[in-house]
């Protein structure tokens, strides 16, 4: 953690306690700069550029829900929370509409939760900036981009507003197909042919996290609706919980809003979708200007490493595998004494090393759940195309063999290639040992993730033939030293 908080924080609130408690908790990883009322913090949005906002709703001089309407105006990319003392749902159906608030609190407030949310909100917006940057670089090379078709919706909802949204959806030439039941949206969801669902909370608080769950695996950038016929806060925090990006309640707002509320809620999907088919025929015509450059060590790996974050994003599952991976390699590295050199190439392999998942098509991919054999075939070409893309690029070039080879075997049954312990360079031994271990404490799908010292036992039964021996005790070594648990952690 740095000594200096690189994370500001407006906080207005015109309680001094809730000020006092909420700064003093916050200071070791935000940099507050707190007001008393919502004038004062109409005035801070002028002269500071917050990295995240939290108001209250009831101040004096403007309401959290208006600095929170003049934020969005001023600065959309910057999260904004919004906390209030009040049972009222009118008060916080007002903040979604015209501030479109990323997260809203009842007091009194789960400190650390909210905390983590703020850090969690602002690294997000940060990492999808820069994202936009490197991708809208990369897009204005490109002549011509595919046309991503029309938006899919599904819907799971009944009586007028569920006719009110099929309506809405026309009018925006969105194809809506309605879901008889859960199951059959499930299926809907697995079969990725949804990018916006529209769900009544009436299904149920645990069909809803579930239903979540399927859509994020399947792809993070499908867009959650909720309805709620009956109107309640309850339901308001439910969708910030699952990560729904809009929440209908009563009144229900007329087809042409309705039609507005859809098209924004869509665009994240449409946008995702565009950005996924384009990435990885970027990548490979934009290799030819990268080799023309003098300099392209610490560019292209920022690039590279962007758009491994985009494929992190796309699924939950894996997101800051690469991270960890790297830090278990490098650790790892330092055990067997490798030297600095080698720890350099083991920290860039291990950070490249899934990058060839981006010429993998979707539906295999984002498959939530076993993969048959077939599509296993495709996902091991990954390997393949992650050296293709990163041939020729000498900067990167000690990054190959680890890209190409970190599914190999000491017992020659691995891929691509097949080769055995004396052909596989500790290296890549290191990363294919610390990216099984990775996976093995990761929750999949199909199966809930291990804790550190029972994903060693595993790694122990593997030694030898699938993966490295003095990489596994390397690796129990460092559970034994506590340098492992603080790694795995970050998820």
């Amino acid at each position: 953690m740095p000594d200096t908080p690189d994370i500001q924080l407006l906080l207005a609130d015109d309680d001094p306690g809730i000020r006092d408690l909420l700064s003093r908790a916050f200071r070791h990883r935000l940099s507050v700069l707190v007001t008393s009322d919502g004038t004062a913090a109409l005035s801070a949005l002028e002269h500071s550029q917050p990295d995240a906002i939290l108001v209250d709703e009831m101040m004096p001089g403007a309401t959290g829900t208006e600095v929170l309407r003049a934020a969005k105006l001023m600065m959309p990319g910057v999260p904004r929370l919004l906390m209030t003392a009040s049972s009222d749902p009118s008060a916080a159906v007002r903040a979604v509409n015209l501030g479109e608030i990323h997260r809203f609190y009842n007091k009194p407030l789960r400190v650390m939760e909210v905390l983590n949310a703020i850090v969690e909100l602002v690294e997000r917006a940060r990492a999808e900036q820069a994202l936009r940057a490197e991708l809208s670089a990369l897009h204005d090379a490109q002549r011509t981009v595919k046309d991503t078709g029309p938006t899919r919706v599904g819907l799971l909802c009944g009586g007028a507003i569920g006719e009110l949204v099929m309506s809405a959806s026309a009018r925006r030439g969105f194809l809506v197909q309605r879901a008889r039941g859960i199951d059959a949206l499930t299926q809907q969801l697995g079969a990725g042919n949804v990018d916006v669902v529209v769900v009544d909370v009436a299904i149920g608080e645990e069909p809803l996290h579930e239903l979540a769950r399927l859509a994020r695996g399947v792809d993070a950038g499908i867009a959650i609706v909720l309805v709620d016929q009956e109107g309640s806060i309850a339901s308001l925090q439910k969708a910030f919980e699952i990560g729904a990006v809009d929440c209908l309640t009563p009144p229900f707002p007329e087809e042409l809003l309705l039609s507005v509320r859809l098209e924004r809620a869509a665009a994240r999907p449409r946008e995702r979708r565009s950005l996924r088919r384009r990435t990885y025929d970027l990548v490979i015509a934009n290799r030819e200007l990268a080799l023309a450059k003098d300099a392209v060590g610490e560019g292209q790996v920022k690039l590279l490493n962007g758009l491994v974050r985009a494929l992190e994003a796309r699924d939950p599952y894996t997101a800051g595998h690469t991270d960890r991976v790297a830090a278990i390699s490098v650790r790892c590295g330092d055990v067997l004494d490798v030297g600095p050199a080698m720890l350099e190439t083991i920290r860039i392999g291990a950070m490249l090393h899934d990058i060839g998942k981006i010429g993998i098509r979707d539906e295999v991919l984002y498959k939530p759940g076993r993969l048959t054999p077939e599509e296993y075939e495709v996902i091991k070409t990954h390997t393949t195309i992650g050296a293709h893309i990163l041939e020729g690029i000498e900067s990167l070039a000690c990054a190959v063999p680890i890209v190409r080879g970190h599914h190999e075997r000491p017992d020659g049954k691995g891929y691509p290639d097949g080769k055995g312990a004396s052909s596989l360079p500790l290296e890549v031994r290191i990363v294919s040992g610390a990216d099984v271990l990775d996976a093995i404490t990761s929750t999949r799908p199909y199966r809930s993730a291990s804790e550190a010292v029972e994903a060693l036992d595993i790694l122990d039964t593997l030694a030898g033939t699938q993966l490295d021996a003095d990489v596994v005790t390397a690796l129990r070594d460092l559970q034994r030293q506590g340098r492992l648990e603080d790694l795995l952690l970050q998820r």
